[in-house]
C-alpha cells in the first residue's frame, strides 16, 4: 500500500467520487453496535475533502453522530473495481442557506417539502483518512493534512 500526499489524493478521489451516487455511511450506535446504511453521495457535487448527506432531523443516523461525530463511508467506483473508505468526523448542519446550496431537486422523493424542511439535516463528514484498493494499486492517506493547508 502506498502513502499519497493528501491534496493528490483528494483530487484523485474526487475523480472517482464524481461517478459514484451511492455509498454505505457507517456510524456507531448507543451500546457500540456499528450501523451501516446507503445514502446518495450526490455525486455531482465535487469533493473536496467533505462530503455531504441529508438525512431526517429526528433519525437514528443524526442521533448516532450527535453522540459519536466519527463515521465511515464505503465506495465502488466504476468499472475498473476501485474500492475506496473515507473515513472523519460528521457534523450535523441545519443552516438553511447551507441545505439549500446542497440541495438537488431529486433529493425530494425523500424530502418533498424541501431543504425549509426542519426535519431535513444536512450531514457535513470531514474526511481525516482515506483508503483505496483497485486494479491501479492500492494507497492510503492522511486527509487532515489537506484540511490544515
Amino acid at each position: 500500500m502506498t502513502e499519497t500526499q493528501s491534496r493528490e489524493a483528494i483530487a484523485q478521489i474526487a475523480r472517482w467520487l464524481k461517478e459514484i451516487d451511492i455509498c454505505q455511511l457507517t456510524t456507531r450506535g448507543e451500546g457500540g453496535q456499528l450501523h451501516s446504511r446507503p445514502m446518495s453521495n450526490n455525486s455531482q457535487v465535487e469533493f473536496d475533502g467533505d462530503s455531504w448527506f441529508f438525512a431526517p432531523s429526528v433519525g437514528r443516523l443524526v442521533a448516532e453522530l450527535e453522540r459519536d461525530p466519527n463515521a465511515v463511508t464505503a465506495y465502488r467506483a466504476g468499472e475498473d473495481y476501485t474500492f475506496i473508505s473515507v473515513s472523519g468526523r460528521a457534523s450535523v448542519e441545519t443552516d438553511l442557506e447551507l441545505k439549500k446550496r446542497h440541495w438537488l431537486d431529486e433529493l425530494k422523493q425523500w424530502f418533498p417539502n424541501g431543504p425549509e424542511d426542519p426535519n431535513v439535516s444536512l450531514i457535513r463528514l470531514q474526511a481525516e483518512h482515506a483508503e483505496w484498493w483497485g486494479e491501479q494499486g492500492d494507497g492510503s492517506a492522511d486527509l487532515r493534512v489537506a484540511a490544515q493547508a
